[in-house]
This record gives C-alpha cells, structure tokens and sequence, in this order.
C-alpha cells in the first residue's frame, strides 16, 4: 500500500463534503479566554482586549461554517481545572456529533511556561530545563505524560513541541521554550517530544516552521525577520524540523516570520509557498498536516490583512487556518477564492484531505472515538519532579543553601516568598522582602534592604527584556555587594548577575520547577542540570559557555 495515499476513510468522507463544508474544516476557532497580546505581559503591563468564546459560541460557529477544529484556552482568570475541561469538551462532542464531522479539539501545552491546562494535570518543566537534564529521554518522558493527561480529558492535538533553535539571546518570543541554541540538541529533544507525544494518542505539531528562533521580535505584536544567509538558515532552523517529519509528526505549524534567504517578498513564512510548499513539503518531505500560527497576531495580519490572509495562507500550503481575527471575513475571503478559481479545487481537496487524515490518525472518523484511560497522577508527578532537579542548573558556589541571619529577598519575587520564607525561617533567617517587580522607581528599596543585610537573594525574570531588573542588578554590582541569584526564567540573567556568588536556574517559573528549586536550596536535593546554550555577559562575550 502506498503510505503517502490517503486512507479510505478519509477520501470516502471526502467525496461527501459540500464546497461550504470543506471550506469550513480549513478553520479552527478558539474556546476559552484568548487574546494576541493582552495575556503575554506582566498584569501591570498589560494593554489591549481580552476575547472570551464560550461553548454556545463555539457550537455556533461550528454548525454555522463547518468549523474543523477547535483550540482550548482557560475559561476563566484563574484557569480551569481537568475535570472541568472534560466536561466541557464532552458537551462540544455530544454538540456537534452525530453526521456532522467532529471537530480536532488542540491545545498549547508545551510545559513549563506556556501550559493552558494546569490544574489537574501534572506540571511539568519547560523544553530548556528538559534539555539541561543532558537526556533526550527526560523529554520523551515528559511528553509521554503530557500526551497521556490531554488524551485522558479529551484532546486530540497538542501545539508542541517547539522546535525553534534559540540561538537569539534577546528573543522576546521563544526563550525557553525552545530546548537549546544547539541545533542539533534541539533536534535531538524535538523528535523525543514527537514519539512521548504520540505514542500517547495525542498528534503533535512541531513549529513554529521555518524557524522563530533567531529573531529579535514577537511575532505577536510585530511581523519579525529570520536575517541569516540561506547556508546558516538552513544548517541551524531546518535540522530539528527535518527530525520531527523523521518521528513522523502529525502537523507542523507555520511562523509568522519573514525569512528573506528563502522568500524575498518580505511576507509572512504562513503566506509563502516558496516556504510552505518549497521547502517543508518538496525540499523536506513532510506530508502531514500544516496548521498556521494564530492569525489574530500582527505578525499575520497587519501586512495583508483578516481576509488575504487565510487565502494567502492555503495557497502558501497550509491545511488549518487557526484563530483568525474575524472568522466571518476570512470564511467569505475562502470562499471567494474557490469561486473564482484563485484556489482551485484541487488545492482545497489537498488541504480538507489532510486535516481529515489528521482526524482519521486521532480516532475522529469511527464510529465511537473513546479517551485514554485516566492518567497516574502520582507517579507522573515523581517524574515530573525528578527531570525538574534534574534539569536544573547551578552556576558558581553549588553547595550555596538557605542561610541563617538577616537575609534580604528582593527583585521580580512574583510570590515565591510564599516558597522560600518558611523554608528562611527554618534555617534561623531574619527576612526583608521587597518585591519590586520590575519597576525601575522600586529598585531604591531593593538596595536599601540589600544594604543592611547579611545576605541577599535576588529573584530576577527575564531580565534581559526589563530595565528595572537590569536596574537592581545593575546598582548591586555599583555598589559592590555580593549576591545569590535565583533566574526563574530565561538563564540569560544569569549573564547579567556580575556580583553573584551562585546562580540558580530553573528555565521556568511552573510548580515543579519552583519545588525543584526550594529542594536544591535547602538541600534536599542537588541540581544535576548543565547549559544548553550559552550565556552572554553584559558586554556581549560569552560569560557561561553551553554545558556549564
């Protein structure tokens, strides 16, 4: 049997679609709280609308236009708990069964940082901190849990793994997300990612293609640009998406990104055919599923617009057209443009194939899809806590604990005090806490509270991206103190704590990794992880080489 011929219950549904209904599967609409930018900075930060479709809506749009799929976020501020979330995807199965083809229901949930399901199910570190763990396994572990928990609530697909190569120290988009600036450890970590996820039932989806991962902007907020010559472009970003197609990936998404070495029309790689069908389908072979990026981020939508977009994306090579900002306007944009012949029939077949292909793969086209059964809670959890010590890292005085004494706490705390003061007290600690967050007029009590101190510990997040963090590290190296920094996010602060006797790096800020943390701190455990890419220091040279 030939592997890349569709299977016959996939062109047998096919062949009973109407022109409105395979159009319809083309597009994946969100369920939940969503918004392009409001949700990806600080609360004190944050700036623009906040959108929430509920179920009702959902089905609406499902039976309205046809919809394929379905993309989960939280439904309320402080997320969702998994018995919650099946409940809520039973309802959306038993709305839009019977003749009607159901949708793929997806999700974000990479681990670490970037998890939209987080109570209920197992937390489990991000990429990097996997990848610091030196063992491609610790990932697949990490993804087989993933993949078990989502089957068990409903999910069919899931937006991972991340296969950006973060070579980029100042990338505000990926960061740890990505498991390392090498790569072929990246590579290595993805296709781990791919066979944990699947071999669970879950389909996994490898982006963001051709490559998100030296870039200096947020394709949410701005349209950015992949500058490197087309050998290094595909030495570096190709490779770990030429070993997810190798674990044979269910989907890729798109990135919206211009990447001039291989398209110099300056569009979005999610609008390039010279991207989407020149190189991930004819150069690399990948006949799966290709789903865009949201299409309610500026990087998709400011240069062509909510209608051309989605066009410009299915004659690019994309299946699944995923959130766009006016799902009326970009169906009406499809639709004329099979009606005119812009996207011929041949091309819509193709791109309805493969999402139906990606529904037959996740169990969508028999009669009685069932659920993974439920997932050890328990023993997920142990090895979720074990890859997070694992993984993470201690640069300089390793044997550095939990002091006695007067301690000062102080920087972007973001409510870890509430893990670390108990523990303080235990080891005889007299605590100031000032939690200044990232606002450079706070940085003046931070130094006070240093100043009087026997020891401190300053709690820093990204603070690359934030001048008040830069600040307090910054006055404490001015003013000769010495420190114990613990780097909650990016380990690209750790480049920025010129004065710190240790450093502690978790690659996240998630409950397991925050647990990690308090164990290394107090002794309980050693933390056995070792950089996956390297750390610049302020002036730009290299302070921690990959592997430290």
């Amino acid at each position: 049997m030939d592997a890349h011929r569709p299977p016959s219950a996939v062109t047998d549904r096919l062949s009973t679609l109407s022109i409105a209904e395979k159009i319809g599967q083309l597009f994946v609409v969100p369920l939940g709280r969503h918004s392009p930018n409001a949700l990806r900075l600080p609360p004190d930060q944050r700036t623009g609308a906040v959108n929430s479709d509920g179920l009702g809506a959902v089905v609406d749009q499902l039976r309205r236009y046809h919809v394929g799929g379905v993309c989960y976020f939280p439904t309320k501020p402080e997320g969702d708990d998994a018995g919650e979330v099946a409940a809520l995807l039973a309802e959306l199965a038993a709305a839009t069964g019977g003749a009607g083809l159901p949708p793929v229901v997806a999700v974000d949930q990479e681990g670490g940082t970037v998890a939209r399901l987080r109570r209920g199910v197992t937390s489990v570190p991000s990429a990097m901190a996997l990848a610091a763990t030196g063992d491609p396994e610790s990932t697949a572990r990490a993804a087989a849990i993933i993949g078990a928990e989502l089957r068990a609530v409903g999910f069919h697909q899931d937006y991972a793994p991340d296969a950006d190569v973060n070579s980029n120290p100042a990338n505000p988009a990926i960061g740890v997300r990505s498991y390392s600036s090498d790569p072929d450890l990246v590579a290595a970590h993805v296709a781990a990612a791919v066979r944990g996820l699947q071999g669970a039932g879950i389909a996994a989806t490898a982006k963001h293609f051709p490559g998100h991962g030296d870039t200096s902007g947020d394709s949410h907020l701005m349209l950015p640009s992949v500058d490197r010559d087309a050998d290094a472009w595909a030495a570096i970003d190709l490779p770990p998406f030429v070993a997810a197609i190798g674990a044979d990936v269910a989907a890729v998404m798109s990135a919206h990104v211009a990447v001039p070495a291989a398209d110099g029309s300056g569009d979005p790689a999610t609008a390039s055919a010279a991207i989407l069908t020149g190189v991930l389908r004819d150069r690399l072979g990948f006949t799966g599923t290709v789903v865009t990026d949201a299409l309610d981020m500026a990087g998709a939508r400011d240069r062509l617009g909510d209608g051309e977009i989605a066009v410009r994306a299915v004659l690019a090579g994309a299946d699944q057209l995923l959130m766009p900002a006016d799902l009326p306007v970009a169906v009406a944009a499809v639709t004329e443009a099979v009606s005119s012949g812009r996207i011929s029939a041949a091309r819509l077949d193709a791109a309805v194939g493969r999402v139906l292909a990606l529904k037959h793969r996740v169990g969508l086209l028999t009669a009685d899809p069932t659920l993974a059964p439920a997932a050890d809670a328990a023993a997920n959890a142990a090895i979720a806590a074990e890859l997070a010590v694992a993984g993470l890292t201690v640069l300089g005085d390793r044997g550095w604990r939990l002091p006695a004494g007067r301690v000062a706490l102080v920087g972007a705390l973001g409510g870890l005090e509430n893990d670390l003061l108990p523990a303080l007290r235990a080891a005889g600690a007299e605590v100031t806490v000032v939690d200044s967050g990232s606002d450079p007029a706070a940085v003046d009590a931070d130094l006070a509270a240093a100043a009087a101190a026997d020891q401190t510990i300053v709690v820093s997040r990204n603070a690359t991206r934030w001048p008040g963090q830069r600040a307090l590290l910054a006055g404490l190296a001015a003013a000769g103190r010495r420190y114990v920094q613990l780097a909650l996010a990016g380990p690209y602060d750790a480049g920025l704590a010129t004065g710190a006797t240790a450093r502690f790096l978790t690659y996240g800020d998630c409950a397991v990794s925050r647990a990690a943390l308090l164990a290394v701190l107090t002794g309980a455990a050693a933390g056995g992880g070792r950089l996956p890419v390297d750390v610049p220091g302020p002036d730009g040279a290299i302070a921690f080489a990959r592997g430290c």
